[in-house]
C-alpha cells in the first residue's frame, strides 16, 4: 500500500477575520512556525521526514511513507492545532490518505518555458505564481473538510480511526461516517515530546477551554460551531 498520510489544516474563519484583524496573519505564521519546526526538529530524516505545501490559508503536511499506524500524524496534528490556539485564533484540520504529485508537466509547454525557478512564471512584465502540487492526499483530506460539522476540530473518516491507537481521544460525529479528535484534551509521551523538540507552545487543556469560550462569544460564532466545542471537544458550558 503506497498511501502516504495527510493533515490539511487551516486557520478557522479566516476569511472573516482577514477584513477585521491584523492578528490573524501573525496566526497563520505560527502555523508556518510549528510545521517548519517539528520537520526539522522533530522528524528530519527518513523514513519519518515531513513534506508541507501552502494552500492559501492552510497547509498539506504528507508523511514520507505509508505508515499503519495514524498516532504520529494525529499527534502531529493536534502540537499544530495547540500551537495556534496560544495565539488566540483556531485551526481546523482533517486526515485522510493519498499520494502527491509535481504535476509541472502537465502544464502548457510554452508556460514552462517560461519558469524562472520552481513556482514563478514570467509574463513580461508581471509574474504568475504557481503550486505544482496536486493530488489525492490533498483532495481527500480537504474532501473530509467539506462534509466534518463546523468548528475548530480534527475529523478523520471512522474507516481510518482504529488505527489512531490508544492515546488519540475520539468521539464519532453523528449523522455521518467521521469521528472527531479531540486535541483540547489529548495528552501522551509523544505529544510532549513533539512539543519540546519542536519548541512550541502547549496551553493545558483548562487554558484551551477558555480561550474558546471566549473566542466563541467575542466572534459571535453559528450555533452549531458553540455547540461542536462542547458535544465534540468537551469545552465545559459556561453560564450566560
Amino acid at each position: 500500500m503506497s498511501d502516504r498520510w495527510s493533515i490539511y489544516i487551516d486557520i478557522e474563519g479566516f476569511s472573516a477575520l482577514w477584513e477585521k484583524e491584523d492578528q490573524v496573519l501573525w496566526s497563520l505564521g505560527e502555523l508556518m512556525r510549528a510545521i517548519f519546526r517539528v520537520a526539522r526538529e522533530s522528524y528530519p530524516q527518513e523514513p519519518y521526514r515531513l513534506f508541507a505545501h501552502q494552500f492559501g490559508d492552510g497547509f498539506v503536511v504528507v508523511s514520507d511513507f505509508h505508515e499503519e499506524s495514524l498516532e504520529r500524524c494525529a499527534t502531529i496534528g493536534v502540537a499544530l492545532m495547540r500551537h495556534v490556539a496560544a495565539t488566540g485564533r483556531f485551526t481546523r484540520a482533517t486526515i485522510s490518505e493519498g499520494e502527491l504529485s509535481d504535476i509541472r508537466n502537465c502544464y502548457p509547454k510554452e508556460v514552462r518555458d517560461c519558469l524562472e525557478g520552481d513556482h514563478t512564471v514570467s509574463l513580461h512584465m508581471g509574474l504568475m505564481t504557481i503550486n505544482p502540487v496536486l493530488g489525492t492526499a490533498l483532495i481527500r483530506a480537504v474532501g473530509v473538510g467539506k462534509v466534518a460539522p463546523r468548528g475548530p476540530l480534527m475529523a478523520i473518516h471512522s474507516s481510518k480511526a482504529s488505527r489512531l491507537g490508544q492515546t488519540i481521544p475520539q468521539m464519532p460525529i453523528p449523522g455521518g461516517e467521521l469521528v472527531s479528535i479531540d486535541w483540547v484534551h489529548m495528552h501522551s509521551e509523544l505529544l510532549t515530546s513533539i512539543q519540546q523538540q519542536a519548541g512550541l507552545s502547549a496551553p493545558a487543556p483548562e487554558v484551551l477551554e477558555t480561550a474558546l469560550s471566549q473566542y466563541s462569544r467575542k466572534h459571535a460564532v453559528p450555533k452549531d460551531w458553540r455547540e461542536n466545542i462542547h458535544e465534540l471537544l468537551h469545552v465545559p458550558r459556561t453560564p450566560t
